[in-house]
């Protein structure tokens, strides 16, 4: 109910701009005001988990044309940005499913394609592509629900903290945390994880591979980073996905690219 008063005051607010810089005479003559409209407009499908494309900003605009009662057109416009929701995560399910189904086929790489289904790489999103669905084939809709559920910062921290433990781990905040969540493979991570960590603390690595495996890590780091250049990211954003925001680390990450 919370959330729903909000959108509904974040619509009127923009409803309020809207007509304030249509009476102004447009863009050019308030360049603010118009950087606010489309701020806003951004909030406004992030609400209802649409992409910023110009076919679900064409429906703000268009609703609230189409009526100049402010109540009619809120209500109006939350009835189809939800209908569009539902539409849109239908299409992006069944497009995930058959990407993933040529994922299995091709036995594609993780670096390379979970980011081809916007699911950024992480320790989890590794181990669900390549334990659960690679290796032991569960059903495509539960992978689609897990990769969902996971793909998002707060998350990725609690897998991290939980990567590192290993007796008890049931008691910690973390895993908690995750099972309410309704991750159904996490009593499965934990167990990739010590079992990794054993196989690594028992097999000899001299500092020359130790050096090798982290100039490999650098590289792999900036070659995402291109991936998301090459989709048509911004550079900030490409930076940001790829887990390369601080300049410093950037710079360090790059040299190691093209001088190895």
């Amino acid at each position: 109910m919370e959330h729903t008063l909000n959108i509904k005051e974040t619509l009127k607010t923009y409803y309020r701009i809207n007509s304030e810089l249509l009476s102004e005479g447009g863009p050019t003559q308030n360049g603010e005001k118009y950087l606010q409209k489309v701020h806003i407009e951004k909030k406004i499908l992030a609400f209802f988990g649409l992409p910023l494309k110009s076919k679900y900003v064409k429906l703000i605009w268009n609703t609230f044309e189409i009526t100049e009662n402010m109540n009619d057109a809120i209500a109006m416009l939350m009835q189809t940005l939800s209908h569009q929701s539902k539409l849109y995560e239908s299409t992006k399910h069944k497009q995930i499913d058959e990407k993933l189904k040529l994922a299995l086929e091709n036995k594609s790489e993780a670096f390379e394609f979970l980011p081809e289904i916007n699911i950024d790489l992480n320790l989890y999103t590794l181990f669900i592509y390549n334990e659960i669905f690679i290796q032991r084939k569960e059903p495509l809709l539960l992978i689609i629900q897990e990769l969902d559920k996971i793909n998002n910062k707060a998350s990725i921290s609690n897998i991290y903290q939980l990567s590192l433990l290993s007796d008890n781990y049931e008691q910690s905040i973390y895993y908690k945390t995750l099972v309410n969540q309704g991750l159904i493979y996490i009593d499965d991570f934990v167990a990739w994880c010590k079992l990794r960590d054993k196989h690594t603390s028992n097999t000899p690595i001299d500092l020359k591979i130790k050096n090798e495996d982290a100039i490999q890590s650098l590289r792999l780091a900036f070659q995402l980073f291109l991936h998301y250049k090459q989709k048509g990211y911004t550079l900030e954003r490409a930076k940001k996905h790829s887990g390369l925001s601080n300049e410093r680390v950037f710079k360090i990450v790059q040299y190691v690219y093209t001088h190895t």
